[in-house]
Formats: C-alpha cells, structure tokens, sequence
C-alpha cells in the first residue's frame, strides 16, 4: 500500500475537538512510524481539550496517547544502541504492535519512540490491543515497582471500573491476592466483583475504609484514581508498612494529612504520571510489562474490558461517554475500520 502524504488526525482547543490534515510524519531515530488501526481513549485526552493537561515539549498536539497498529517504517538507530539486554523484539515493517505515546494517537498514522512499541500480545485483536499500553504501563509502574506487588497481599483499587481499575484487579487476581474496589454504580461494583474483587464499596455511602480494616486488617496497597477527596479514608484503610499510591486526581489535588498517623503506621505514599516522562525512563517500565505482564495477557489471565468502539469522526461522542459515570473499562477509535473489522 502507497504511503499518502497526508492523513487525519483530531485535535482540541476550547474543549472543542476538530478533524484536521496533517502530513503524514516521519520517523526520527529511534521512532517507528505506525500505520494506526485503533486508538485508545483516556481521561488524559478529555483534560487536554479542557486545556488542562498540555502534551509535554516536544510532543504532537495530536490526541491520543496509545495505538495499534502495523509499523510502517522505522527511524535511524541500532536497535541495540539504547539497551542490549532488552528482551523486546525490535520492531520491524509489518509488525502488529501496540504503543505508548506522548501524544499523536487519534490520526492515521503516529510516531511512536522504539523502546515504547511492544508486540500485540497472543491473539489480541487490534481494539484489545489498543486499550493495553496506557493501562498496562500505569499498572505495572505503580502496583509492581511502587506499590511494591511481588507476593500475595490486600489491595484496594479505587475507580475498580476504569480502565486502569479493571487490568490492575485482573493483575492483582492472578497474584491470589485479597482485593477490595470501590466505584459509583452498581453495574461497575458487579463488574469488579467478577473481576476478582471479594467486595465492591459504594464510595459514597459505604464505610469502605472500616469495612476492609474488620474484614482483614486494612489494605496493604492502595491504588488511587481519585485524589483529595479519599485522602482521609486512604490513610485510615492502610495496614501497617502498607503504600497510598496516588495516580490521579478527579477529587482534588489538595487535602490537609495528618502526618501522625502515617508515622505511627508506618505509611508509604507515593504516586506518579506517566506521559511527561521521556523515552528512557518509560523503557524501564516497558521492559518488566513485556517480560511479566505481556505472558499473562497472551494468555488471557489478564484481559482488556471493552466497554465500546466509536469510528475516528465520533471522537466527541466517545468523550462525552467517557466524561459520565457508566463506562466499564476501555473505550476505543476505530481509526481503520475496515482493518479492525478483518482483525476481528
């Protein structure tokens, strides 16, 4: 197929999104340009057209922060000159893969940097493989290296039906831990039951953080997609030693701590975001998610939820989906329908 010089791509002010003609980028060293089949959609993408959250220097205004699709060409640079020890496969024209970007991904095509492009694992099918990298990088990241989940313990999910929330149930089920969630409606609460979750709370008018604390003592990690407004509850709900891993912020980014209690339980809380990080330190996280998690995904022990699919030029309905309080899991772009329709 003749590469075109230009192609779609979606982009956003005044919280307003608009399809535009862009030319078709080229890859850099070190970057592999992917013809896009499906993109992923994230709460990310709906803070940048509120103008929120900026794309970091350097990166595409584009939306859009994960792909799948076939590389099509790739940039300059010995795939050995970053890490010779990687364990991913250098990408190659033609392969199926998924990738993390910094911005890019709603657009027919999208550079991606190398050591961020994983193959599509097992027989994932493109829209499946579109919704991993975003959630599976977070996941990896925050859980694994910061939350310190290596063997079986308590954890407590908050937003359990998000699409960070259902892979991280699913990852903690596979380690045979105890797992609690807590999400707003009562079809997400089922969904993280079925998940793995022993106990789904209703954040608003159940006592989660007395709850766990009877049932088993307190959580030993919690991952937090809300922010401010679990602050309180977060500290009281942790064990002793346990982590307050703090990923998002949809309660509020301020809240007064009362430091005694995290020094008379010994507490550890940290966080982190993702996308304003550069290449490199993502290739840290990329290798242990392709090592570890890619195996348990292949195997279907972990799988991405769908909650549905909208074409590229439904962007705006797939945004105002997301931004009310019913989606389970991932929504994703067909940005290639006739492919997503034959990889099915």
């Amino acid at each position: 197929m003749t590469r075109p010089d230009t192609m779609r791509a979606v982009t956003a002010t005044d919280d307003a999104v608009t399809m535009v003609s862009r030319p078709v980028p080229k890859p850099g060293r070190d970057e592999v340009l992917i013809r896009v089949v499906a993109a992923g959609v994230n709460r990310a993408d709906l803070a940048q057209r509120q103008g929120r959250h900026a794309p970091p220097p350097g990166a595409s205004d584009v939306l859009g922060l994960e792909v799948s699709g076939i590389v099509e060409a790739v940039g300059p640079g010995d795939p050995l000159d970053l890490d010779p020890e990687s364990r991913i496969p250098a990408p190659q024209p033609g392969d199926r893969v998924c990738a993390l970007l910094a911005g890019g991904g709603y657009a027919d095509y999208a550079i991606a940097p190398r050591q961020c492009v994983l193959p599509v694992p097992g027989d994932m099918d493109m829209v499946e493989a579109a919704a991993l990298p975003e959630a599976a990088f977070t996941v990896w990241d925050n859980m694994v290296t910061r939350g310190g989940l290596d063997v079986p313990k308590a954890i407590l999910v908050h937003a359990g039906a998000s699409g960070i929330g259902t892979l991280a149930l699913q990852l903690a089920r596979t380690l045979d831990c105890r797992i609690f969630a807590t999400a707003g409606t009562e079809a997400k609460r089922a969904a993280c039951v079925s998940l793995g979750a022993e106990r789904a709370f209703d954040y608003r008018t159940e006592d989660w953080a007395g709850e766990i604390n009877a049932q088993c003592g307190g959580a030993d990690i919690v991952l937090d997609l809300v922010g401010a407004s679990h602050l309180a509850k977060n500290i009281e709900v942790l064990a002793p030693e346990g982590r307050l891993v703090t990923i998002g912020f949809v309660g509020g980014a301020s809240a007064e701590l009362d430091m005694r209690a995290v020094a008379r339980k010994r507490l550890t809380l940290t966080g982190s975001l993702l996308r304003g990080r550069n290449a490199v330190q993502k290739a840290a996280i990329a290798e242990p998610v392709y090592a570890e998690l890619w195996p348990k995904i292949a195997r279907r022990d972990i799988e991405p939820i769908i909650h549905t699919t909208f074409a590229l030029e439904d962007v705006d309905q797939a945004h105002a989906l997301l931004a009310g309080d019913t989606v389970i899991g991932k929504l994703v772009l067909e940005v290639d329908h006739a492919l997503c329709a034959a990889d099915a």
